[in-house]
Order: C-alpha cells, then sequence, then structure tokens
C-alpha cells in the first residue's frame, strides 16, 4: 500500500515531519508518514514579526544554527529549500541565477559564492530558527569563526562525491573547539559519483566522529539509453522503517511514503541494529530500554531512539547523518525535523561566562542582561550601521541603555530588528537566547560586550561597577597576510575614501588600514587575494568612493634577530605643552626577540611574557616596575594605557625595512613623571620615541626580516607523491611535516580519538561504480602536510593541476611569521620592495 501526497492536502490530514503523533499514526495508517504541515508565517519577510508568540519566549524552541561547509558543497542551495519549505518565500532561488535570498551582496550574485555570513529567521515546526549561512571559501574564515562563536548548533554539509574537503575539516575544527553539537547532510546524492557510503567512513576517519546513520539514500532502477541504472529519489528513515520518495516537477512538496521491502528492509535493519548499539555504549537509558525488548532493535521506539540520540548529540558524543540532494528539493524536510530533534536550545547550552583579568562569572549570577556583538554591517538602505548580537542572558526592549563594556560607552538602543538576509523586520525586544538586530549604534564593534538592564539591577554600586568591566569572551580576528594599496583619485575624495575604509573595518576588522609614514600610502590587508579583491570592490561599487585599488602585495614584517644580545636600556625624555604648562615624561625600556618555537625551558621568559600585555602581531609590552609606580595625579592605569598606546605606535615602523615589528617583547625599566604634572599623554610620546631610538641604535643585521608562513594540505595521487614533496621542498622552500593516508589519518583534534572507518556501519554505494570517483576506493590518496611560504604559493594551483594532470587539489591557511634567512630576505626585499 502507497500514498502519495501534496502540499495542499497536507494542511488537512497530514503530520508534520519529528512529531510523536506521526510516529504513532504509521501503526493505523501502516504506510504513511508525512513531511510537510508547516506554518507560513513570515511570508516573504514583510509581516510584522509576533513577538509574544511562543518561539519568541519559549527558549527551548528556539534554535541558533549555523551552516557550514567546503565551498561549493550546497549551502545556500540548501537553506533556500528550507526557507521555501518552511513558508517564508513563495518561490525557490537559484544561485547560478543570482536571485537567491541569502547571497544579496552584487559580489555574491556575480560570482555565485557566499562571502559574507547572512542571518534568517523562520518556524519550522513550532520552533523559531535562527540561521547564519556562512561562507565556505578559505579567504572568509574570519566570517565562520564569528558566526560559530554565537551559535549553538551547526549542520555541516558535504558534497557526496568530493566527500569530507580540507575546508570541511577546518570548519569543523573550529566548531569543535567552541564544543558545538553538529549534525551532517550529505548533499548532491543525485550526481553520478555521490557515495553515502563512502562519506560517512571519511566522516569517522578523517573528522574522528561516531556517526549515527538517520536516513539512508534511496535508489529506484530506470531505463536510460537503453541501459539500466540506479537514480536517487529519495530517503529511507532508518527510525520508522519507511521509505520517503520525493515525486519530480513538484518542488519537493509531493512524496510517496512505503512500508520497507526486500533489500531495502535489510539494509534499513542493518542501520538501525548498528544506530541503537551505539546509543547502548553511551546512554544508560538505552540500556534499559535495550533489555526490557530482551535485545530486540527493531523493538524499540522510534521515540526512545531519538531520545537517546539527542542526548547524546548535545554531549558532542555522536553525530547524526541524513543525506538528500538539495537542489533536486530531496531529504530537506527530515533535515529541518533533524535541527528541531537533535540541536540544542540556548537552554540546553552551558551558561556563557564573563570575564575581567582574572576574574570570571557565570551569566546565571548576574542580574542585569549581556549580549555580544558578533557583526557589523552597513545598512545601504538607511545609510547607518547595524550590529547583530546574541542575547545571552535578559531581554534588551527598545530604548533600552546599553553599555559597552568593551569600550566604556554608553547608548540607546533605538531601534531593534529581526534581519531575514539584507531586508528586517521592527519588533519591540529581543529575547534570552535569540539573535536579533541593533540599528544606529556609533561605537560598537565586531567582538563587544553589551550590558543591558543595569539601571533596573538590584545589586549595590560596587558590584554594578564591577559588572561594567566584565565581557564575554572575544571574538578572535586572525592577522592580514596580504595587502593592497589604496588612493583618492582626487583630493576632494580623501575624505570620502578614509569613512569608506573605517566602514569596511567596523564590519570586517580582519581586514586591516595603515599608512607608509615614508609615502603617506594607505595600505588595506586581508586575508586573501580574494578578500583583498571583494573588499576592495564594494568600497567603489557599494560605498561608492573614487579611489584607486593597487596590486595586491604580500605583507611582510620586521623583527629582532633570536640571538640578539640585550643592552644596557635606552632613555627618551619628552617635553611638551600642556595647558600653558611645561610637561615631560621619560621611559627606560629595553626590546627583545620572542621566538616562533619558544623555549617552555626558558622559565625567565616564559612568566615575563605571562605577565606581559599582548599587543598583537606576537608583540608584548612589560612594565617592570607597575607596582612600585606612584604619583599623585596619574593612576598607574592611565600609565599603562598610555605606554601601550606609545609602544604600539613606535612598533608600527621597523628602521631597516620600515615594515612593522613582529615578534617582540617591550620591556618598560623604568618610568619617571614629574609630580606636578596631571596628564598622561607624554608618555605616550615618551615611549613611542624610545622605541625608535632603541631600534637606531641596534646593529643593522640584528634587524631582519619576517614573512608568512602558510600550513598546507595537498592532496595527491601516490604516484605524484615524489613530484608533489620535491617541488614543495626545493623549488618552493617548504618543509614536509607529514605523509598521511587521505581515509585513516590521526586526526587533529586535541580532544578526539581515531576511529577505524572499518568498525563503523556505512550502507553499500550502490552507485559508485557508474562514475570515474570510484577510483577513490581502488587506489588511495595521500596527504601532504607542509609549512611553505606565502610568496612561494602565489599561483601554486596552476602549477600543482600541470604536475599531477590535474587530478591533485590544495588548501592552505596562515600559520605563523617566520624569520628569514638573510638569503631570503634579500631576494624578497629586491623582488618585493625594489
Amino acid at each position: 500500500m502507497r500514498l502519495r501526497l501534496s502540499l495542499s492536502a497536507c494542511h488537512i490530514c497530514c503530520l508534520p515531519f519529528g512529531t510523536a503523533a506521526s510516529s504513532q499514526s504509521f501503526k493505523c495508517l501502516e504506510s504513511v508518514r508525512l513531511a510537510v504541515g508547516f506554518r507560513r508565517g513570515y511570508a516573504g519577510g514583510q509581516r510584522k514579526a509576533k513577538e509574544e508568540s511562543g518561539s519568541d519566549t519559549d527558549i527551548r524552541r528556539v534554535r541558533n544554527i549555523g551552516i557550514i561547509a567546503h565551498i561549493d558543497a550546497g549551502k545556500t542551495t540548501t537553506t533556500e529549500r528550507m526557507l521555501y519549505y518552511s513558508g517564508y518565500t513563495k518561490r525557490i532561488g537559484n544561485v547560478d541565477e543570482g536571485d537567491t535570498v541569502m547571497d544579496y551582496l552584487p559580489a555574491e550574485r556575480d560570482r555565485g559564492i557566499t562571502i559574507t555570513s547572512a542571518a534568517i529567521s523562520f518556524d519550522w515546526n513550532a520552533h523559531r530558527i535562527n540561521l547564519i549561512d556562512t561562507p565556505g571559501h578559505a579567504d572568509f574564515t574570519f566570517e565562520v569563526i564569528r558566526s560559530i562563536r554565537v551559535l549553538d548548533g551547526a549542520v555541516t554539509v558535504l558534497d557526496g562525491v568530493e566527500g569530507v574537503e580540507a575546508q570541511t575539516e577546518k570548519v569543523w575544527h573550529q566548531a569543535q573547539e567552541m564544543k558545538i553539537p553538529r549534525i551532517v547532510f550529505v548533499n548532491k546524492m543525485d550526481r553520478e559519483g555521490a557515495g553515502f557510503g563512502r562519506t560517512v567512513r571519511e566522516i569517522v576517519g578523517k573528522l574522528s566522529a561516531r556517526t549515527c546513520i538517520i536516513n539512508m539514500p534511496l535508489f529506484k532502477k530506470v531505463m536510460e539509453n537503453g541501459l539500466t541504472s540506479a537514480k536517487f529519489c529519495g530517503v529511507i528513515d532508518v527510525l520508522d522503517m519507511k521509505s520517503i520518495e520525493w515525486v519530480p516537477d513538484t518542488d519537493g512538496q509531493e512524496f510517496i511514503v512505503r512500508d520497507l521491502a526486500g533489500a531495502e528492509f535489510d539494509e534499513a535493519k542493518k542501520a538501525r541494529v548498528a544506530l541503537v548499539e551505539t546509543l547502548a555504549e553511551l546512554d544508560d537509558d538505552m540500556v534499559e530500554k535495550f533489555l526490557e525488548v530482551e535485545d530486540d532493535h527493531m523493538a524499540i521506539s522510534s521515540r526512545d531512539i531519538k531520545t537517546a540520540l539527542r542526548k547524546c548529540t548535545l554531549h558532542n558524543q555522536v553525530v547524526p547523518v541524513l543525506c538528500g540532494a538539495s537542489f533536486r528539493n530531496i531529504g530537506v524536510q527530515p533535515l529541518l525535523d533533524a535541527i528541531v530533534d537533535y540541536l540544542p536550545s540556548p537552554a540546553d547550552r552551558p551558561p556563557a561566562i564573563l570575564r575581567a583579568g582574572k576574574t570570571s562569572l557565570s551569566i546565571t549570577d548576574t542580574d542585569v542582561g549581556y549580549a555580544l556583538a558578533f557583526k557589523v554591517v552597513h545598512d545601504n538602505h538607511s545609510g547607518k550601521m547595524v550590529v547583530f548580537i546574541r542575547v545571552y542572558s535578559g531581554t534588551l526592549r527598545r530604548l533600552d541603555k546599553i553599555y559597552n563594556t568593551s569600550n566604556n560607552t554608553e547608548e540607546k538602543a533605538l531601534k531593534l530588528s529581526r534581519m531575514y538576509a539584507d531586508a528586517s523586520v521592527d519588533i519591540d525586544a529581543i529575547h534570552e537566547g535569540h539573535i536579533g538586530v541593533i540599528s544606529g549604534t556609533k561605537d560598537v564593534r565586531t567582538g563587544d560586550t553589551i550590558m543591558f538592564g543595569y539601571d533596573k539591577s538590584k545589586s549595590n554600586k560596587k558590584l554594578k561597577h564591577e559588572m561594567m568591566s566584565l565581557q564575554l569572551n572575544p571574538i578572535n580576528v586572525p592577522s592580514p597576510v596580504f595587502f593592497a594599496s589604496v588612493e583618492p583619485r582626487t583630493i576632494s575624495d580623501t575624505r570620502p575614501m578614509e569613512i569608506g575604509l573605517q566602514t569596511l573595518l567596523r564590519e570586517d576588522p580582519s581586514l586591516r588600514v595603515s599608512v607608509d609614514e615614508e609615502t603617506s600610502q594607505t595600505h588595506l590587508s586581508g586575508m586573501g587575494e580574494l578578500h583583498l579583491e571583494i573588499a576592495g570592490d564594494r568600497l567603489i561599487r557599494e560605498l561608492k568612493v573614487n579611489a584607486h585599488v593597487g596590486k595586491i602585495q604580500i605583507a611582510y614584517r620586521e623583527s629582532i634577530e633570536n640571538n640578539f644580545t640585550l643592552g644596557s636600556p635606552v632613555s627618551y625624555t619628552y617635553k611638551g605643552v600642556n595647558k600653558g604648562m611645561e610637561t615631560s615624561s621619560t621611559v627606560s625600556l629595553v626590546l627583545r626577540p620572542v621566538s616562533e618555537d619558544l623555549d617552555w625551558a626558558d622559565l625567565d621568559l616564559k612568566e615575563q611574557l605571562e605577565a606581559s600585555v599582548a599587543l598583537g602581531d606576537n608583540n608584548f609590552l612589560l612594565f617592570e616596575n607597575k607596582d612600585e609606580f606612584a604619583h599623585p595625579n596619574v593612576s598607574v592605569d592611565d600609565a599603562s594605557a598610555a605606554l601601550r598606546v606609545g609602544v604600539m605606535a613606535g612598533l608600527l615602523h621597523g628602521k631597516r625595512f620600515g615594515l612593522p615589528m613582529h615578534s617582540v617583547q617591550v620591556v618598560v625599566k623604568d618610568l619617571q613623571v614629574p609630580l606636578e604634572q596631571d596628564s598622561a599623554a607624554p608618555i605616550m610620546a615618551a615611549a613611542r620615541f624610545a622605541i625608535a631610538k632603541f631600534l637606531e641604535s641596534m646593529p643593522l643585521d640584528s634587524k631582519v626580516l619576517m614573512e608568512p608562513v602558510m600550513d598546507v594540505t595537498v592532496l595527491v595521487d601516490e604516484e605524484d607523491i615524489g613530484t608533489v614533496m620535491s617541488d614543495i621542498s626545493s623549488a618552493r622552500s617548504g618543509r614536509v611535516y607529514a605523509l598521511e593516508d587521505e581515509s585513516r589519518r590521526e586526526s587533529s583534534l586535541a580532544d578526539t580519538h581515531y576511529i577505524d572507518p572499518d568498525r563503523v556501519y556505512s550502507p553499500p554505494d550502490h552507485t559508485l561504480h557508474l562514475s570515474k570517483h570510484n577510483i577513490r576506493r581502488e587506489r588511495q590518496k595521500k596527504l601532504i602536510r607542509a609549512k611553505v611560504p606565502l610568496s612561494e604559493m602565489v599561483g601554486y594551483l596552476k602549477y600543482l593541476r600541470a604536475m599531477t594532470q590535474g587530478r591533485a587539489s590544495f588548501l592552505m591557511s596562515f600559520d605563523r611569521y617566520e624569520r628569514a634567512s638573510k638569503d631570503r630576505a634579500t631576494s624578497i626585499w629586491q623582488n618585493h620592495y625594489s
């Protein structure tokens, strides 16, 4: 018996995916489990949000999730189907046609890739899903980092043909560091060469994840050109032992549900047995259920399996795995159900921790509200900056006062919104656990902690003051490794260019702006060539700045030779005039190198660095006599802050190459300020000039060039290993540090252990023999891991393809800056700065 259903019938007779009632309905209908039955609130994103609805106020019905994956795995395509089936949109957007909801920037639509993370909210089965679609390109890793920071769960989308790719490992590692529960969606199962079983083994072998298969691909035999082939048409529900076949040309809204029989039933039974046994190893309640049914895996109800699976997923013990083909509108509704069923609500996550220096406090121990600003965007419609926030405690209401504990400024939340990609809906409040937007703020930046409700707090004044210095864990910003010059075309374009660059910096802190003192040229730095290309394009096209963006170059640094012998401190006295009175300050300091490979046996250096203030670029500041400093008008905190600003300014320009300093520790030995002085400003100038004086006094050979070094992973066939390794070691001055089997290597994740893929259940791949991709089963590929200077990797893909006849691929990410040898430094300087 079978039943065919359409969208129009769903509102009358069908039950939504993921409900207990739908599972029980099988007993009476014997053949049907329905997938749609969604609400059509927020259609088109134009209806005003109902702030008092249950999904807003009940934190247990909220899911803050992100879509993470390698580029071109189908993240945005999957998201577009989610919006359509939830009733948010009336038509399905297409990435190739440039009409998707989530990729709204002109550059995204031109290139067909996601560049910036986009947030959207929609309802599914009486739950509010706040979803962030993240980029997959390595140049936009920071977008993934700041999105993961505020998420409770993630959906990892994999290409069923390519399997676990290099960038997938990177974003998986980032989510693992945050201990975010994940589910995996194996996409593109309709393509030739897609292998669900092979991909499951790669998830186990490459990511060290314990998989739990909850649905498997469903194929049917079709005749094409006189030959019989298997065509992907739906999924097999392992929990309820049903097959769901989507009807073609219905936009995924009509499907057929059948009981399993024959080989499909046998394979689904194997998957269910493996699922129950995996859960029984981890969950005591599942063991009890298993014993109650006398070791009958099939007798355990799907409700009990879901309960145990949710518990294990929330504890990051297992990863549920589903499959589908988003472009063919297959398998997206079960994925939405899995998001609701297995990923955590904000209430399921550990409470956030607030910190100030060595003080830490659970957010549940305060009676004020806290939120984290994780993204700042320039709104082209209003011309104002909008700040994306995640509220961790309390309810932020419109017109509430907000205090930025990161920069000690106070503003009002004049306008609150819920974002729908590039559109917004005004709301009156953002509740605990939700993601929303504050419009019109002036001083909020990415990573800032926002406090609210403090004017209504019952805490005493002393506690309130302490709360105003507490911060949520900030968002780490990676160092840029490329730069390009930016010049106004006319003098009148200078100010608009400065404003445009400031806007870009507030939106994307992984960009940096600096000015060359010798040439007065403005430099824009970024994470990669595409990153800078997009930033320059946005500056000119979107922000309407009349400027010229120069050729992209590599960002080198300057440092001190590791074997540099410390001399006596250098002192500098700065004299100036403040409010008609003479002022002065004397700073005595020394500079010492910080090695790339710190020898932690050097206890003195370890203790000094731990007591130092990090300045960025692996630079540190130590104020040795801080505890002894006493002045009637200048506090030790003001003096320390002035030293920090002055030292950072002094380190911006080295005295040999004129480049920013890197891997240096500045040790302030003495600070003298006249007793009658009431300003810390002269301390800044004295510190800056003292550093310049010290660098000028150093021997020329003690000043070295530092170059960015990349962590490179190359995927090659065995016969190409020698050629590729020789090229990396000799022609590119790289260091190969590992050679690994593609599917059986040890995971790089520190808190996981290797799991043998052969000991984990994975279904057979019936269609893999139809494609050249079957070669991956017969001819194992290898991974070459190496550290290579960035300058040697420019244009590497072209050479790699030529060496391997197009069979190899690679991924690289920034590792660190390293001191270049004298010969390399000379070559770099002649080739790049002559």
